[in-house]
């Protein structure tokens, strides 16, 4: 991570007062990121540019980002080094290891990407505004799906705020012993506070990706099937030429997408299947402390959580691979209106075919798998198996 914000973007925490300049950014009517941005800022991780008449908002911006982040990190140090005495068993553990980890891995990702991020967004809402400049790049229940974030984010921080505050309170009152001369109480408040704001961190943190994913998924699909669209349509030689250039430009666009969000996508896939294997595990777990209604929830939530995420993001990523497959239907339809017309308009036709079947447009998981529906059906086939066996290895009837 060199830098965190930037002089006139929050990219770089480089400050000249002398340098502000007006920036263009991406048209909030007429996509979806505007608002992802914001709120992305307001948790303290920069992508889009910031634009203000004063150079007093961007050093505010600048101390509240590097801010949430020294605060993520100290209270990751803090919980690490002491959660292992708190949460019983090893499967417990594995999850909160396993997922803060990689959603603080995640956070960092999306830090490091920012730039990427930023263009490839800004590309695919200029090239939607080119190819049809009525369509709304992202999704479209963008409000509703930010109203989501906060009241799913208030219903696991209560949930946190029960088990840990008031369930198990007076048990970690004997069990973390504070190595400082500090009041016992004190120590163990700023313990208990660090693990649940450090879990409701990385619950955020989840879920700001998958949005930003998502919507950026959406965006690329949504440019692959207004360019089938439009080309079914062209029949003379310089619209075809027009289409060819079209279509390139299109492809490094889907590329820039996926460069910019793979590797988070990797983490956050790779987050959300230790965390299925985390909370099965808990279910089936004899501790005391995880047969309560309050944690029986937590686990449900989790799992219900996960569920959406992996529904979510293989139903964007499929958009791409969808408008792949209309583009050749669309070019089909195309190679059976080229005959009887002019050699120059089939030989331009025969170019545009064979860049169209020499690319392949899809987002990926660090070029490692493909997000499409076929991913979610091997995700999900993969953690019933797992439920089953640790099922029948319990040797106790289930129960919830």
């Amino acid at each position: 991570m060199n830098n965190i914000a930037d002089t006139q973007r929050i990219h770089s925490f480089r400050f000249s007062p002398t340098s502000l300049k007006v920036y263009r950014t991406l048209k909030p009517k007429i996509n979806s990121f505007q608002l992802i941005y914001k709120t992305t800022l307001v948790m303290g991780i920069p992508i889009a540019p910031l634009n203000a008449r004063s150079s007093c908002a961007f050093i505010l911006a600048k101390i509240w980002c590097w801010s949430i982040f020294l605060y993520k990190t100290v209270v990751l140090f803090i919980t690490f080094s002491h959660v292992h005495r708190m949460l019983p068993g090893y499967a417990s553990l594995f999850a909160f290891y396993f997922f803060d980890s990689f959603s603080y891995i995640s956070m960092v990702a999306i830090i490091h990407q920012r730039r990427k991020i930023y263009s490839a967004t800004k590309t695919a809402v200029e090239l939607a505004a080119r190819i049809d400049p009525s369509m709304f790049v992202g999704s479209k229940t963008i409000q509703y799906e930010i109203l989501l974030l906060v009241m799913s984010s208030l219903t696991i921080i209560s949930l946190l705020i029960i088990f840990f505050f008031y369930q198990e309170w007076e048990s970690y009152i004997k069990i973390l012993q504070a190595p400082l001369p500090v009041y016992q109480y004190t120590y163990t408040w700023i313990v208990v506070f660090s693990v649940v704001s450090l879990l409701s961190w990385s619950y955020i943190t989840c879920f700001l990706l998958v949005l930003l994913c998502y919507n950026s998924f959406l965006a690329a699909g949504g440019l692959v099937n207004a360019y089938a669209e439009s080309i079914r349509f062209m029949t003379c030689r310089n619209a075809l030429i027009r289409g060819l250039g079209l279509f390139r430009e299109l492809c490094r666009s889907v590329q820039k997408v996926d460069a910019a969000f793979n590797s988070c996508v990797f983490f956050l896939f790779g987050t959300v299947v230790g965390n299925f294997f985390g909370a099965i595990s808990v279910l089936f777990s004899d501790s005391v402390s995880f047969q309560t209604p309050v944690a029986r929830t937590y686990v449900g939530f989790t799992l219900l959580a996960g569920v959406g995420i992996i529904f979510v993001l293989t139903i964007g990523g499929n958009t791409v691979s969808e408008g792949q497959r209309r583009l050749k239907l669309a070019l089909l339809e195309d190679s059976k209106k080229m005959s009887g017309l002019p050699p120059d308009v089939v030989r331009t036709f025969t170019m545009l075919s064979d860049n169209i079947r020499d690319f392949k447009l899809a987002v990926t998981g660090c070029e490692i798998f493909t997000v499409d529906k076929g991913l979610a059906l091997t995700v999900g086939g993969m953690i019933i198996t797992y439920s089953f066996l640790l099922f029948q290895f319990s040797g106790k009837p289930f129960t919830t």
